[in-house]
């Protein structure tokens, strides 16, 4: 009879035992099934985040592919930047002053609608792309002959020049902001952005640019 008695919480204690070593087990291979679950799910964020950026990037290539083959503007590789193809070379501001000649107004203001037209294009397809236009106004240093080498000399005029086209722009009814482009006016206080191998006066340039926004 003590046999018997002994056998059954014997049996019992080995069941709970296994039970507990089963349950150990179960809790170790759910834990380290866990973490290999959240390492796949945080590289297949990565995955997708990179493949997001590279279709964005490859997009944002693409529209501005698409300006560099306008026949209104030419691209400028020396300084990412690009003019206006009918002006190139051309005198547009009075000799230091920010004056737009008046000869020019025309082609100014049709170069303007044709950015305009280019920007609603690529809003209308990649709307997620915000753009940065820069209207950067700069100083001939031949040109200028008369106006002192001076720093904030040379910043002010070339800044009032791109401010100059802007306003030209603005005033016929010429409105970049509506199709989600932020606009910037600068200056070039250091003279001409051509390299040697590009010849002609460079009097304002804009540049087109992705926003860069921090999720």
């Amino acid at each position: 009879m003590k046999t018997k008695d002994l056998f059954w919480p014997g049996f019992v204690g080995l069941l709970t035992c296994m039970f507990v070593v089963m349950l150990v087990m179960f809790c170790l291979s759910f834990k380290v099934y866990s973490g290999k679950t959240a390492t796949i799910v945080n590289q297949n964020s990565r995955l997708m985040a990179v493949e997001k950026e590279y279709l964005r990037g490859k997009r944002i290539n693409g529209a501005v592919e698409a300006l560099r083959k306008d026949t209104i503007f030419d691209y400028l590789p020396s300084g990412n930047r690009f003019i206006i193809r009918p002006l190139k070379s051309k005198e547009l501001f009075e000799r230091n002053e920010a004056t737009l000649k008046t000869e020019y107004l025309k082609e100014l203001v049709n170069a303007g609608h044709a950015l305009q037209n280019f920007l609603q294009r690529q809003h209308s397809k990649y709307v997620e792309i915000p753009f940065l236009l820069i209207i950067e106004g700069n100083v001939d240093e031949n040109y200028d002959n008369s106006l002192t080498k001076e720093k904030n000399a040379w910043s002010q005029l070339s800044y009032q020049r791109g401010l100059a086209v802007y306003q030209l722009w603005n005033n016929a009814g010429i409105d970049f902001q509506k199709y989600g482009v932020e606009l910037l006016i600068a200056g070039k206080a250091t003279g001409s952005v051509m390299s040697s191998e590009e010849k002609g006066h460079v009097f304002f340039s804009i540049r087109l640019l992705p926003k860069i926004t921090i999720e």
